[in-house]
């Protein structure tokens, strides 16, 4: 059976499940809503960050009561709170009307580039399984180059950089639904495996 062999992905199965879906249903909003307001798309990057923040500070919660590592959900899901709150401000104290947008698409690019860098490094670090491993890597190396086309396409629209970042969505809230259901799997694996130790662990001693 595949497992991890650090303690890096600990959540509940459903933590990965409930991101995927957000992340899935936001980021084929951004990538084809064609002729959207711009502020309309802001708010929906806005409010998803909220979402996924919401989520991992549940999963915080659920974490700390197994006393398990709780210090990076907590952390992400701070982040991604505050993120949303820059996103969702209409004026940001002390920027300049030119400034406004591309210090949020700058902020964009940065939450892209260190999730994505923190991807590839439970990918390495965190599997054993080779399916598992391939997939987080592969998803962080897609998040790296968004995110370096996010820093680099000064020339780019706004609702193109939105569509940017709608790809890098659609693309992690795939990868959680698969590790979600995944991970549930393993866990109906290892439920059925303990009880046949038990139930033969009986037997042993009759």
């Amino acid at each position: 059976m595949s497992k991890t062999t650090k303690k890096f992905i600990e959540s509940h199965w459903l933590t990965f499940a409930m991101k995927g879906a957000i992340s899935v249903v936001a980021g084929m909003c951004l990538m084809f809503a064609n002729g959207w307001n711009t502020e309309i798309l802001i708010h929906i990057v806005g409010w998803t960050m909220i979402g996924l923040g919401l989520i991992e500070l549940i999963n915080m919660i659920h974490r700390s009561h197994k006393q398990a590592n709780w210090g990076f959900p907590l952390f992400l899901g701070l982040l991604e709170i505050a993120i949303a709150a820059i996103l969702l401000v209409s004026t940001i104290p002390g920027l300049g009307i030119e400034y406004q947008i591309p210090f949020r698409i700058a902020v964009l690019s940065g939450y892209v580039l260190f999730a994505s860098v923190v991807t590839i490094f439970i990918g390495f670090s965190s599997f054993s399984n080779m399916t598992d491993r391939f997939m987080w890597i592969v998803n962080g190396m897609l998040g790296s180059v968004l995110a370096f086309v996010l820093f680099a396409g000064s020339g780019l629209s706004i609702t193109m950089h939105i569509e940017l970042f709608g790809t890098y969505l659609l693309v992690n809230g795939l990868t959680d639904l698969f590790f979600g259901v995944h991970s549930h799997d393993e866990a109906l694996e290892l439920k059925a495996e303990r009880a046949a130790k038990r139930v033969a662990a009986k037997k042993g001693k009759r």
